[in-house]
């Protein structure tokens, strides 16, 4: 717990998030566009799986039955990227998580987390040695669960094999790249093992709330009067990654009142070139913190190779950088609900006035029992390149 009691969270209040939509199974996999709906892996044997006292079955996101220790004090977070911050929202605690992928860390690192649970900080990444699990480093986690992207086949049967029981999550609703259900599910299943369930039913109150209001507003807006935007996924100088449809962006720019530029062309994310950017031409530019661009990067035309100054959101000033909280806020998050409100604001700023600020500071004193400073307010709306690293 900090110094000072600037935090007094309660094994209670904490939680919260938006109902949104969009993908980020990215937020895991460069190469995962679109979950599949994948065969459970192995299935475990179709006799009845024996628990003892000390243990219990979880269902994970693969439909397999997991035998989990009753109390889970040492847990490790493999390519499911997002989900340590899901595991905090849920437990109210980050001291359980011995380890996690360097990018989840590097995450963790530059957020609000690190000041909330500083815990979370001493996690182990040296399990993952050049993008795979290396088990012999995982077992010195003496982990009692591991957590893993549903797609990762190969290391959910590594791991198995190793004896160590694995919960697979998949990094995208099935139905659709929709934030708030993937949120809610990876809560689900937590819920499964840790026997939490309070912070969920908060989520989704809240999440739904902020739509409402949302869409109250946002009814009176008739389509030629929406944005076109863009949701620049990742970027260099070689290589220009956008998100479309079924991917968490298509979703947060539907539900905050703006036409997704890219959603009849890109299923998911694809790379694509200049000329694409001109023939879309989009009203405001979302960069992702999956990418180390900054808006200046776009707007003062740094970028070699790529003349962006003809785009009319770099024209217009309306480049803008999405915010990085509890966790980035293009998957799914705790944050969920202020990522509706920051992007309603830049879609349409003569329609919600309020002071974003404002929004953040209440939203975490309420859910999160944090008092947040306009430093860290600062710091949470404009997220550094070095948080985006790998």
């Amino acid at each position: 717990m900090a110094k000072g009691g600037r935090k007094t969270l309660k094994k209670y209040g904490l939680f919260a998030t938006v109902a949104l939509t969009m993908m980020l199974a990215a937020c895991n996999n460069d190469n995962e566009q679109t979950q599949k709906n994948a065969e459970p892996l192995e299935k475990e044997s179709s006799t009845e799986v024996q628990t003892t006292t000390e243990e219990k079955l979880v269902v994970d996101q693969l439909g397999r039955e997991v035998t989990v220790p009753n109390s889970v004090d040492r847990v490790v977070m493999g390519g499911i990227l997002p989900y340590f911050s899901t595991w905090y929202v849920a437990t109210n605690s980050t001291k359980e998580i011995v380890g996690m992928h360097p990018n989840s860390y590097n995450a963790a690192k530059h957020s609000m987390l690190a000041k909330m649970s500083p815990d979370v900080l001493k996690a182990d990444t040296s399990f993952i040695q050049n993008g795979e699990v290396n088990v012999e480093e995982l077992m010195k986690a003496n982990p009692q669960l591991y957590i893993e992207l549903a797609t990762d086949e190969k290391s959910i049967n590594k791991v198995t094999e190793a004896g160590i029981p694995v919960v697979a999550l998949k990094a995208i609703d099935a139905a659709a790249a929709e934030p708030l259900a993937t949120f809610n599910s990876w809560l689900e299943v937590t819920s499964q093992i840790t026997g939490t369930t309070e912070r969920a039913n908060r989520f989704l109150e809240e999440g739904k709330k902020v739509q409402a209001q949302l869409d109250e507003k946002l009814k009176a807006i008739e389509e030629k009067d929406k944005p076109r935007a863009m949701m620049l996924f990742r970027h260099n100088e070689k290589s220009i990654t956008i998100g479309g449809k079924n991917f968490f962006g298509n979703q947060w720019l539907n539900a905050t009142g703006a036409i997704d530029v890219a959603e009849d062309d890109i299923q998911g994310q694809k790379e694509v070139n200049m000329e694409q950017i001109y023939a879309w031409n989009p009203d405001i530019i979302f960069i992702t913190n999956f990418t180390e661009t900054q808006p200046a990067d776009l707007l003062e035309n740094k970028v070699e190779g790529q003349d962006w100054s003809q785009i009319k959101a770099v024209q217009e000033g309306k480049v803008y950088k999405i915010p990085l909280g509890i966790y980035r806020w293009f998957p799914p998050s705790g944050d969920a609900p202020l990522m509706l409100k920051w992007l309603a604001q830049k879609n349409h700023p003569a329609l919600f006035d309020y002071k974003i600020e404002d929004e953040i500071r209440a939203y975490y004193k309420d859910f999160y029992e944090f008092d947040v400073t306009d430093e860290e307010i600062q710091a949470i709306l404009n997220p550094s390149s070095e948080a985006a690293k790998y």
